[in-house]
């Protein structure tokens, strides 16, 4: 299998896959935290087999525990936080895919791919659905499917079978509901004015609270900062802009919320280790073919 392409202090927010000549990228992870905000130009279905924390994805804060199956669209920002300890074992196992390639090899299968673009199409929703009554079915199908790509038979309609699998042992509808947390009401908040100049005095007076206040309860619930967030929400609409629109990069600055052309430049290569052309050139051509 190829390797993932491998996270830096220069590109935290896209995560790009590395997809192996079968379309897929999967990887069974124990003993390993996460915290830190990012989105795909592939699909992904996340199994949480063991430890408990929080996800944010769609301006909602859900719970992260043993028997839950979060579905992320390509390109769906989304922020998985989960401390580890001796008491808090995080187990999951991710499995990043082409759509287009697995809804070829559904062709015969019209219901499940429908049901595929629906959970993985570029601009849907993402999903969270809660399995525990069929946790141990689908940690078998993870476990023999490791398998299987260990051997010299493995294929793409091994990849594509299993997200048919996975996709049949799903509830008929979403089961987890989020949470309006102290966190999520600044990140609604943050959601329509982060085009505008959003202060931490500002953002703390609408919340009713403190600077000191909203900066610790924030941190607490999402182990992030609000800086962190704010920047990151811009940087992801500039991306955005960047490959579905012809507008220039100091345009595309001033529409995000960045109210230096200079700030956003550096902003936009530590945080995504391309300059805005850079990013441009290299992944428009993907991200506008078809599926993604």
């Amino acid at each position: 299998m190829s390797d993932k392409s491998q996270r830096t202090e220069d590109s935290r927010y896209l995560e790009h896959i590395n997809l192996n000549d079968k379309s897929i990228y999967f990887n069974r992870m124990t003993n390993m935290p996460a915290n830190y905000y990012h989105w795909h130009q592939c699909a992904e279905i996340l199994s949480v087999s063991q430890g408990v924390g929080i996800a944010l994805v769609e301006h909602q804060q859900y719970t992260v525990k043993p028997g839950r199956v979060f579905i992320f669209p390509p390109g769906k920002l989304h922020k998985v936080f989960v401390e580890q300890d001796a008491r808090n074992i995080y187990h999951r196992t991710t499995l990043h895919f082409s759509g287009p390639m697995v809804e070829h090899y559904l062709r015969d299968f019209p219901r499940q791919q429908t049901l595929l673009r629906q959970l993985c199409g570029q601009g849907e929703k993402a999903r969270v659905f809660d399995v525990g009554d069929v946790q141990p079915v689908i940690e078998a199908l993870l476990a023999r499917f490791e398998a299987l790509t260990k051997t010299d038979t493995f294929s793409i309609s091994d990849s594509a079978f299993l997200v048919m699998q996975l996709m049949s042992l799903l509830p008929h509808q979403e089961q987890a509901t989020g949470q309006n947390t102290f966190s999520v009401s600044i990140i609604r908040w943050i959601e329509n004015h982060y085009q505008q100049r959003c202060s931490l005095e500002e953002i703390a007076q609408e919340m009713g609270c403190s600077r000191g206040h909203a900066s610790r309860r924030f941190h607490e619930e999402t182990g992030g900062t609000i800086q962190e967030y704010l920047i990151m929400r811009r940087i992801r609409q500039a991306c955005e802009l960047l490959l579905h629109t012809g507008g220039s990069v100091r345009e595309i600055a001033r529409q995000v919320g960045f109210p230096e052309y200079a700030w956003f430049i550096t902003c936009f290569r530590k945080n995504m280790g391309k300059t805005p052309l850079q990013y441009r050139k290299t992944y428009a051509p993907v991200q506008r073919s078809g599926y993604f």
